[in-house]
């Protein structure tokens, strides 16, 4: 099996992956998350399922991967592109212009960007993961953590307070700032924006402490007032004698945040960073030289790189970052109607963007609607270290080339239930099992090649075409969906749920039974996670059938909820609704659901 390379931001390079764990099984990867002041568009989601894809490329080489991946909720200034940002807090500015406060505004977009994630099935938003808070620590309640490692640089003197309170990094104390991103320090200058004097020593320090009354969201680093009860009990454990008295209330520096958060759930040093390429400079940049201020943080280069075993002044061995998306070969713009978060794809009428659901419509996207697997094909079909052009014409090649695969899985599967019991089935022949070999080996190593996902994609479609061509009996089949769900563990595009059944009266009727209902809830219990379905599940915990309306938030069919669906139907058909029932039918046909009533009961298959 080949062996992963990543691209290095750090060194330029091409460097083979290895982890810092002394027995080489054991990976921690920190990614920048969104900063939850409005809908993550989907440059946003780019970056993140970059990271799942890596993450997901990890465990197949055999790794157990702890991902860490933050949510800020304080300190991003609206001008970022300089170290010491300028302007308005974002998520302030978000909450002042709706009229909320910043806090109610962080929580409502933080369980929206969850629900995106959800959907585009990103791996640390799914099962046992998603409910753990220290893999999506919140910038807000990881103020102790900041003010712990602003203390450290004070003592090393790698910061100051200035006049008003507030603490800067002194940039003149890290002269290798710059590796990351390639800037030369003396050239930074120029793009600082307050001069020497006025607070700063240096126009090039960033702040890591701001100070500003006006701001809603306030820390007193020497009292109580500000702080979240068991927040500020921490804060008093990390720091039993304080901090600089010279320091005044205020809020952390973006930066601070990432460097707190990362080193409080993962250690002082990890292998991999991840981002966007808008985050090498300033914001991994800072982070490295803070972390490298505050505790002295070197990593050694990996076997076989240039400069193998010497010790690198950044706290991760590996940064990789994600290139820019376009739009249109443009950058995206709300002016031009070609901004979109992810919402918009998903459901455009219903985020009233009438002319963008025509425009999908016209392209073959039912309802105007994409779903979610199409998005995700879509933003993890380009190689990451190159620049990414979305548009609609791209979303339907992407439905397409699903489609394709989609379609394959399902005649594999078709095929291995229709065929004798798998003990029984036999040998694949010596094409198949060949066919299989080569294509998992060319798949890994694309995908060991920097995650080249294009050359990975080209590697399914080419099996997919040859398994067109091939007369498959029931060992062949199963060979061959066994290699499309191994392909699937990467990728994780397809629809591995049931596309047809039969619901016998029995199963139909018994939804309808209290008690019956309520021991089904165990069952279900993976609803109680989905945003879409945790309101049906209380329901059913507690013995209550769902009414048809009660449907609407349900955004992908499959068995389980079809069932659901058929169970409302004959209830209302036993209560002579016919109205009901008849519109259940119609809408599960509009959903896509062929429903045949039987004398076994009530056939169906998903179109």
């Amino acid at each position: 099996m080949s062996v992963l390379k990543l691209k290095n931001t750090y060194t330029k390079s091409l460097e083979v992956f290895q982890p810092l764990d002394s027995q080489g099984r054991r990976v921690t990867m920190y990614s920048c998350g969104p900063t939850v002041y409005s809908y993550a568009h989907i440059g946003n989601f780019r970056s993140f399922l970059m990271a799942d894809i890596l993450r997901r490329v990890l465990e197949r080489n055999g790794y157990e991967v702890r991902h860490v991946m933050n949510i800020t909720d304080v300190g991003h200034l609206t001008e970022d592109d300089v170290a010491d940002a300028t302007g308005e807090d974002k998520l302030q500015k978000a909450a002042r212009e709706m009229g909320w406060d910043p806090y109610k505004l962080a929580r409502h977009y933080e369980n929206a960007f969850v629900e995106d994630a959800r959907k585009l099935r990103m791996k640390n938003y799914s099962g046992g993961e998603a409910s753990e808070p220290e893999l999506h620590p919140r910038a807000a309640s990881h103020v102790p953590e900041m003010l712990a490692a602003i203390q450290k640089l004070l003592e090393n003197e790698f910061a100051y307070v200035d006049d008003q309170g507030q603490v800067y990094f002194d940039i003149q104390k890290f002269p290798e700032y710059g590796k990351l991103s390639g800037k030369v320090i003396d050239e930074l200058e120029a793009g600082a924006r307050v001069a020497v004097g006025e607070h700063k020593r240096d126009p090039r320090d960033f702040y890591l402490w701001k100070v500003d009354p006006k701001h809603l969201m306030q820390w007193d680093p020497h009292s109580e007032k500000g702080w979240d009860p068991a927040d500020y009990e921490r804060y008093r454990q990390l720091l039993p004698e304080g901090v600089d008295q010279r320091i005044k209330p205020g809020f952390p520096g973006w930066h601070i945040e990432c460097s707190a958060m990362s080193r409080a759930h993962l250690g002082n040093l990890i292998d991999i960073h991840t981002g966007g390429e808008d985050n090498i400079f300033p914001h991994h940049e800072c982070e490295i030289a803070q972390s490298y201020g505050a505790f002295h943080t070197h990593v050694p280069g990996p076997h076989g790189a240039p400069d193998e075993g010497s010790p690198r002044k950044a706290f991760a061995r590996y940064w990789v970052h994600g290139r820019y998306l376009l739009v249109n070969n443009k950058k995206m713009s709300k002016r031009d109607g070609t901004f979109y978060t992810v919402r918009d794809l998903l459901d455009p009428r219903a985020a009233e963007r009438e002319e963008l659901a025509n425009q999908l419509e016209q392209a073959g996207f039912k309802g105007g609607r994409v779903p979610a697997n199409v998005i995700r094909f879509a933003l993890i079909s380009n190689q990451y270290t190159q620049p990414m052009n979305f548009s609609i014409e791209a979303l339907k090649a992407a439905g397409n080339a699903l489609e394709r695969m989609q379609t394959r899985y399902d005649k594999l599967r078709e095929a291995v239930s229709n065929g004798t019991d798998p003990d029984l089935a036999g040998v694949a022949s010596d094409k198949a099992l060949e066919l299989v070999s080569k294509a998992e080996e060319a798949f890994d190593d694309a995908l060991n090649d920097n995650l080249n996902v294009p050359n990975a994609l080209a590697v399914v479609f080419s099996a997919v075409n040859e398994l067109n061509t091939m007369e498959l009996g029931p060992a062949e089949a199963g060979e061959a969906l066994r290699l499309m769900e191994s392909f699937d563990e990467v990728l994780d595009v397809l629809d591995r749920s049931a596309r047809s059944g039969l619901i016998t009266r029995e199963q139909a009727a018994s939804w309808l039974d209290s008690e019956t209902l309520k021991g089904k809830a165990a069952h279900l219990k993976h609803w109680a996670e989905a945003p879409d379905r945790e309101q049906l599940w209380e329901m059913i915990e507690a013995g209550q059938l769902p009414m048809f309306e009660d449907l609407a938030p349900i955004e992908q069919m499959d068995a389980e909820t079809i069932e659901l669906y058929v169970a409302i139907r004959q209830n209302a058909r036993k209560a002579k609704d016919f109205a009901t029932a008849d519109a259940i039918r119609d809408e599960l046909k509009q959903r896509g659901v062929q429903i045949e009533d039987t004398p076994q009961g009530f056939r169906w298959v998903l179109g």
